[in-house]
């Protein structure tokens, strides 16, 4: 039994792919925008796609970071809606709505974007003060987790978790109600 032609044909399978593979690149090559004649082969065969409908603007008003680059509130101007605010900012109209007490959206509007001061799914708690280094203290409510409070003060989950090493205990930390969290870098008022 001799194993010789057996590694021949997979010399000779692996040069065959390896040719169509350096083909391939060649033809690649000459059809790119250094092709005789400036023009890819691709670009004479398909048709440019048409857009359906223009580009969404981006919104003319200001938004107010807090300290974590996180947006706060925006400042509308005249042509802003509900629904263009929530969709630049990734949330529906009724959440925006829900943050805020006005029904219509006017030039000058200060728009509360996170719910701040509205208790939500996993973050229905409330702010009882300050600390002395800055710090907003939110008592904590049955079903809170860290991961709502975060998305409703606007800072990066590790920034709580850092905020209170103190429940850290290794799992999940899940904080009980009644706790007092520290609410790192609060968003200026």
């Amino acid at each position: 039994m001799s194993h010789g032609s057996g590694v021949k044909r997979v010399r000779t399978a692996a040069a065959v792919v390896l040719a169509a593979v350096l083909a391939g690149l060649l033809t690649a090559c000459e059809s790119g925008p250094d092709a005789p004649g400036g023009t890819p082969a691709a670009a004479l065969t398909s048709p440019a796609p048409t857009a359906t409908s223009p580009a969404p603007s981006g919104l003319l008003g200001t938004t107010e970071l807090n300290g974590f680059y996180q947006p706060m509130r925006y400042t509308a101007v005249d042509g802003d809606t509900w629904e263009g605010i929530a969709a630049h900012f990734r949330m529906t109209p009724e959440i925006l709505r829900s943050f805020n007490d006005s029904t219509s959206v006017a030039a000058g509007k200060v728009i509360d974007l996170r719910g701040v001061d509205v208790p939500q799914f996993g973050a229905s708690g409330s702010v009882t003060g300050q600390d002395g280094r800055g710090q907003l203290l939110y008592r904590t409510s049955a079903g809170d987790t860290p991961a709502g409070i975060a998305s409703r003060y606007g800072v990066p989950l590790h920034a709580l978790r850092i905020a209170n090493l103190n429940y850290l205990t290794g799992g999940e930390w899940i904080p009980p109600a009644g706790t007092t969290v520290a609410i790192p870098n609060p968003p200026l008022d």
